[in-house]
Parts: structure tokens; C-alpha cells; sequence
């Protein structure tokens, strides 16, 4: 093998093991992503900050489900268990089981609500959001 083939073998060698690297690399950086936002996503609910909540339920479409935010003040969410988490094949999607405990205050109730999410990466801003509805305490 002459030495110009070895350079040009070589650097295509380099160029795959870059780009394999990069696309690890933004596998994980979604990964991550996600997992930040599902904790932020928790503690909002968990804080009765809904509207910070409520912020990340956007369809793929850009709009909103609507929701009665004011039906909200008599809740107040003591806990959230995730049962399940995993990402779709191309890691643009993801499924979450989730368990949310929470007290009615104008029914003196603690009851459990079980939902399964489905997230969706948005590419444009970086951001996951539930393609779904709000909760229905």
C-alpha cells in the first residue's frame, strides 16, 4: 500500500470514529436532556408550580391542551414515582410511566394517578415536552 492510500485510509478511518463519537455524543446529550427535564417536570408538579407544569405538556403541533389552572389550587402533590422510563428507537421520543400522590384539599383525599407519557424531543429549541394532556387530579 503506497503511502498516499495509507494517509487517505487513515483519515477516513479518523473521520467515522469523529462522527461515531458525535453521534454518541448527542445520543447521550439527549439522554441527559430528558432526564433533566422530567425532574423539572416533577418538581413543578410537586411545588404546585402548574403553570411551570403545564408548560411542558405542547403537542408536535406547537399548541396546547387546555386546562382549568384555577382547578388546581385545591391539590397539592405529596409525591411522584417514575415506574418506567424508556426511549424510543431514534431518541426523539420517549415513554414514561409515572405514579403522582396527591391531596384534595376541598375532599380531605389522598389519592394515587397513574399516567403513561409520551415526550417528544423538539430539534429547534432542544427541549422534550409531553405529548398529552395536563393531569386530571
Amino acid at each position: 500500500m503506497s503511502r498516499s492510500n495509507f494517509l487517505m485510509l487513515l483519515q477516513a478511518v479518523l473521520l467515522i470514529a469523529v462522527l461515531s463519537g458525535c453521534s454518541k455524543y448527542q445520543t447521550q446529550k439527549k439522554v441527559n436532556n430528558l432526564d433533566k427535564s422530567i425532574t423539572s417536570y416533577e418538581t413543578a408538579l410537586r411545588w404546585a408550580q402548574y403553570q411551570d407544569a403545564y408548560s411542558y405538556h405542547v403537542y408536535p403541533n406547537g399548541k396546547q391542551p387546555p386546562v382549568d389552572v384555577n382547578r388546581l389550587n385545591e391539590i397539592s402533590v405529596t409525591g411522584i414515582d417514575v415506574i418506567k422510563k424508556s426511549m424510543g428507537e431514534n431518541q426523539d421520543t420517549a415513554f414514561t410511566r409515572i405514579e403522582i400522590k396527591y391531596y384534595n384539599k376541598s375532599e380531605g383525599t389522598v389519592r394515587k394517578l397513574n399516567l403513561e407519557q409520551k415526550w417528544w424531543f423538539n430539534e429547534r429549541n432542544a427541549q422534550w415536552y409531553i405529548d398529552g394532556e395536563f393531569p386530571k387530579f
